[in-house]
């Protein structure tokens, strides 16, 4: 994975100085995933296998469940001054009833959509987004998880040549997934 500079720009700082290598990984691909995948921002761009992989199977997730992620968008609060509450409310849905692998593509995807979003509807805080995301993803519980279950190294494996009965149980397991942040979204926009 290639260190953190890469994805830094001038205009683009994280609030703290990273300190492990997994907070350093999970902020690039959050940079990557949200400003090359979803904003086509080539500079952010990660040349690493695993980037390359959380793009191909995130973009079969938002293929196949577009109309789910956009609405979830267009229903949530995201005014900056609960947009991080927000955030993390779908994120610990997310990861409810347990932690793997389709669970933080999704994650992913969420906070692409959501960068997307407030992209195109000029709400200034996609810089935020990719913070928050590698910040979920680098808390220990994730953190630990991702380790056990093989690192990400071990992701691109899950993921390398999906095909039958694996890929039914993968894309079962994202859409139970979705489902969920479907009738999470309509709580948040019944209490809006």
């Amino acid at each position: 994975m290639a260190p953190a500079e890469v994805c830094h720009t001038p205009n683009i700082s994280t609030s703290r100085r990273m300190k492990s290598q997994e907070e350093k990984t999970a902020y690039d691909l959050a940079c990557d995933y949200i400003y090359f995948n979803k904003l086509g921002k080539e500079a952010y761009r990660a040349n690493t296998k695993v980037a390359a992989t959380l793009r191909k199977i995130g973009r079969e997730v938002e293929t196949r469940h577009e109309a789910l992620l956009k609405n979830m968008c267009n229903k949530l609060d995201i005014r900056a001054s609960t947009a991080e509450i927000t955030f993390r409310t779908v994120a610990d849905e997310i990861f409810s009833t347990g932690i793997n692998w389709g669970r933080i593509v999704v994650l992913y995807c969420f906070a692409a959509e959501v960068a997307g979003f407030c992209s195109r509807n000029e709400i200034d805080i996609v810089e935020d987004v990719v913070r928050w995301l590698s910040e979920y993803v680098s808390e220990r519980t994730i953190t630990e998880w991702i380790r056990k279950a093989g690192g990400w190294d071990e992701f691109c494996e899950q993921f390398k040549d999906i095909r039958d009965e694996r890929e039914k149980f993968w894309w079962n397991s994202i859409l139970y997934t979705t489902l969920g942040l479907g009738t999470l979204a309509a709580m948040l926009y019944a209490k809006s």
